[in-house]
């Protein structure tokens, strides 16, 4: 039977080993946040590795809705934590952290979705102050993001738009919904093999994974968001790491001046930095690098302070196996994810193991512990999803068998698993929705086209809403 004919499996909620899930910790998100990056910066620091550094770059609004003076520059501040106080200083009592509304909404019949779905809750009900941020970590069918992207629209169809999430900046060959991306010059990435499984450098590539430079002459990258309204205010936070101290990103944005961000004075050589920037109105941002800068990553928010929503980030990497992100430097990847501290993770990796003959499939089980394990020191209290492999042509046999070892790691680890390979029409279905016209699979027997991981992003997105009670 056909991947056409077939219906969309129903995630795979596991039970969990007590009677009521695991409640997220009595902590807003911002103190959460706090805590995760001052034990992170501090492992970091032993280790000698970069740690984030934020200051914040606050662009005027457009000139219709209130323009700056002319000549005006935008205002600059940095982010620090406070320093200890002294010892004889008198202690002020420190008000008691505002009790998270998703306590309230937790309820045990969600299983592996019970954070996910009480954030969602608190946000249907107004009671969330922040966006519900969701991170999806994979290979190439997320990297184009056409599943996802698919999962993104109906999730802030439903409950909010809260922005494109995360973005790469100069990388030629690569596209994200809701958004135009240009290059201009020759950018250069590394790792050089982004979805390479053997350790390099000292693994420190931003949330994304990859870091972007244009060491060679002129550069610039660009992002025109298509889908803002005229009076949308968006956060902007630009991600570089510097080593040397001539290292400068000139970004612009539309309507506001021109911002020349370097490495803080006193910070560690490729330390990874953050550019906070705000506007109200504009939607395009460029950047132009001098000296050696390398770019990991925007994030594309709305403000959630005027209307929270759904942020899902694409992190999906050509050629990406489970290997990959354990590949990458934990604590500092660490401190990337608890600054977005997401709700849900979604794992996608399978479809490139099923292509590694001479690798035993139980070694994925326990790649995805190792890799379930470091998300959850980061973020304890995250909710995960796993999706099985598509089906591949040239992997008739081992395809299934690794969907089944992937299924046993997810329930070992209380995540929910979907059954992608199902919902395709199992096997031999890869081949089918290639000979459809339209079709909905690539000539290579790997790859979907639009349409096929479209229709996939729609039948997950159907399944995790028809779950979701409000």
């Amino acid at each position: 039977m056909s991947g056409a004919d077939r219906s969309a499996s129903r995630a795979e909620v596991p039970a969990r080993s007590a009677a009521l899930p695991r409640a997220p910790r009595p902590r807003p998100p911002a103190a959460r946040l706090a805590v995760a990056r001052l034990a992170v910066a501090a492992l970091l620091a032993a280790a000698a590795l970069g740690c984030s550094s934020t200051r914040e770059h606050v662009a005027p609004p457009t000139p219709e809705a209130a323009p700056a003076p002319p000549g005006a520059a935008a205002l600059t501040t940095r982010q620090a934590d406070a320093a200890a106080p002294e010892a004889t200083a008198p202690r002020r009592a420190e008000p008691a952290p505002e009790r998270p509304p998703e306590l309230d909404l937790v309820r045990p019949e969600d299983g592996a979705y019970a954070r996910f779905f009480a954030a969602l809750r608190a946000l249907e009900q107004g009671r969330r102050k922040d966006h519900v941020r969701v991170a999806w970590l994979g290979d190439s069918h997320a990297a184009a993001d056409f599943w996802s992207g698919a999962l993104r629209a109906a999730l802030q169809r439903r409950f909010g738009d809260g922005g494109l999430g995360f973005v790469h900046l100069g990388y030629a060959a690569y596209r994200h919904d809701g958004a135009r991306l240009t290059t201009q010059g020759k950018w250069r990435t590394r790792p050089k093999t982004p979805g390479g499984s053997t350790p390099v450098d000292d693994g420190v590539f931003g949330l994304g994974g990859i870091l972007f430079s244009a060491p060679k002459g002129p550069a610039r990258a660009e992002i025109a968001v298509t889908g803002a309204g005229p009076s949308a205010r968006l956060l902007w936070d630009v991600c570089f790491r510097s080593s040397a101290p001539t290292d400068e990103i000139a970004v612009t944005i539309e309507g506001g001046p021109s911002e020349i961000v370097r490495a803080a004075a006193g910070d560690a050589p490729g330390a990874l930095q953050h550019a906070k920037l705000a506007s109200v109105g504009a939607t395009k941002l460029g950047v132009v690098p001098s000296g050696a800068p390398e770019l990991c990553g925007l994030i594309v928010e709305t403000d959630p302070q005027v209307t929270p929503g759904v942020v899902v980030d694409t992190l999906g990497i050509n050629g990406a196996r489970l290997a990959t992100p354990l590949r990458w430097s934990e604590l500092a990847w660490a401190a990337e994810l608890a600054r977005r501290s997401p709700e849900l993770v979604v794992l996608e990796y399978g479809t490139n193991e099923a292509g590694d003959v001479t690798t035993d499939p139980s070694l994925y089980a326990r790649q995805l512990a190792e890799l379930l394990a470091r998300i959850r020191r980061a973020e304890p209290d995250v909710d995960c999803l796993v999706l099985a492999p598509t089906d591949r042509k040239d992997a008739p046999e081992r395809t299934p068998a690794i969907r089944d070892v992937l299924r046993g790691a997810a329930q070992e680890g209380g995540c929910a698993f979907w059954d992608t390979y199902e919902a395709m029409g199992g096997r031999g279905s890869i081949e089918a929705w290639y000979r459809e016209r339209p079709p909905r699979a690539s000539r290579d027997g790997v790859h979907l086209t639009f349409r096929g991981y479209r229709e996939l992003g729609v039948k997950l997105a159907n399944d995790v809403l028809e779950r979701y009670r409000p």
